[in-house]
């Protein structure tokens, strides 16, 4: 979604921070009477440590007429996002549907892909078995692996794989 310029509308304005200063530039942003907003992503591989989900980008809710030319020069904003004349947005309700995602929480929880049934037929798309096909025999929810019984040369082989690279 885009918004001219020189538009009086309020919108939520692509920004981009300076590297790994999203956090500064919306306290800065807070405290001048903007409201920003900068969705994080919880990472449980890495400790719970949580992150922004468009490392480098964030949100402000404003004019592009009237406070973007202010806000391209606080500390921590690199530039607004923009395409000729007009600024990147995105939608209000992408942002309201993100708050209210996190629960609270401050951050975003990802979303497990779906469980594949025991017995299930699944096919690899990527990865060295790609366009192999092999039979469901349990699901590993804490890992977000599968276990699956292989075909292949002639042999049965059980075999572990990400969720994501089956189909």
């Amino acid at each position: 979604m885009f918004a001219a310029l020189s538009s009086a509308s309020r919108v939520w304005a692509v920004l981009t921070a300076k590297p790994r200063k999203e956090g500064p530039a919306l306290t800065f942003l807070e405290k001048e009477g903007f409201e920003a907003y900068c969705p994080q992503l919880l990472n449980p591989r890495r400790s719970r440590a949580v992150q922004p989900l468009f490392p480098g980008y964030f949100f402000v809710w404003l004019s592009p007429l009237v406070e973007l030319p202010v806000v391209r020069h606080f500390p921590c904003v690199s530039r607004a996002l923009t395409f000729g004349d007009q600024v990147a947005c995105v939608e209000p309700e992408l942002v309201e549907n993100w708050r209210a995602r996190e629960g609270g929480r401050g951050y975003l929880t990802p979303e497990p892909p779906p469980a594949f049934q025991v017995g299930q037929q699944v096919r690899f798309k990527e990865g060295p078995f790609i366009g192999l096909e092999g039979t469901v025999i349990g699901n590993l929810p804490a890992r977000e692996r599968v276990r699956i019984l292989l075909e292949h040369l002639g042999m049965v082989v059980p075999v572990e794989a990400d969720r994501s690279v089956l189909e």
